[in-house]
């Protein structure tokens, strides 16, 4: 593992410190599909990774932090379950259904960050209607261990490219968000 994958890594856990602080403060209001769609799939997404041997820093600490907060979630997250939330839970499901059906580490890594980037959908979501639901700090952070991770892709395979990448994706829209979006809705820009 290069240094910029071990930075990704150390990086990503240290931008769950202000998330969870944060749910703890009852400031942040982290959607429970996401995070447990999150939680799941990155865990498999690991050991696709570890089987590929293609695991970096930043899937490791990600795994590791979803945890923490699919727990926090449950207690503080949004209430309910919306018609979204079920449909992007019934493709977590799918994905890995499809992943033990086509028996491929490389397959299910492909399905499982695909249904990762439908799960970032309700936090998306959420945070486009109510930006002071999510952490700035912790998803600045987290957007700084997407760049470490995507510097750090050894070999531009589909098994060491796609998670960084997607994860940057994800982490971006996220930035746009919180920062951009809310400045406009604020009226600060013209």
């Amino acid at each position: 593992m290069n240094i910029f994958s071990v930075i990704a890594g150390i990086l990503f856990i240290i931008g769950f410190i202000p998330y969870i602080l944060s749910i703890i403060r009852k400031e942040t209001k982290p959607s429970k599909v996401s995070w447990i769609i999150w939680g799941s799939l990155e865990t498999i997404t690991l050991a696709g990774m570890y089987a590929e041997h293609a695991i970096n820093g930043q899937i490791v600490g990600s795994a590791l932090g979803n945890w923490v907060v699919v727990i926090l979630s449950i207690k503080y997250g949004t209430s309910g379950w919306t018609k979204l939330d079920k449909f992007c839970l019934s493709g977590a499901v799918l994905g890995i259904v499809l992943w033990m059906v086509f028996n491929s580490p490389t397959f299910g890594i492909m399905i499982c960050l695909g249904i990762i980037a439908l799960g970032a959908i309700p936090t998306i979501t959420s945070a486009w209607k109510n930006p002071s639901h999510e952490n700035k700090s912790a998803w600045t952070i987290f957007w700084a261990s997407c760049i470490c991770a995507i510097i750090a892709i050894p070999q531009w395979t589909l098994a060491d490219a796609a998670q960084p990448i997607v994860f940057f994706v994800i982490d971006t829209i996220m930035i746009y968000v919180l920062y951009i979006h809310k400045t406009i809705q604020e009226g600060v820009l013209p």
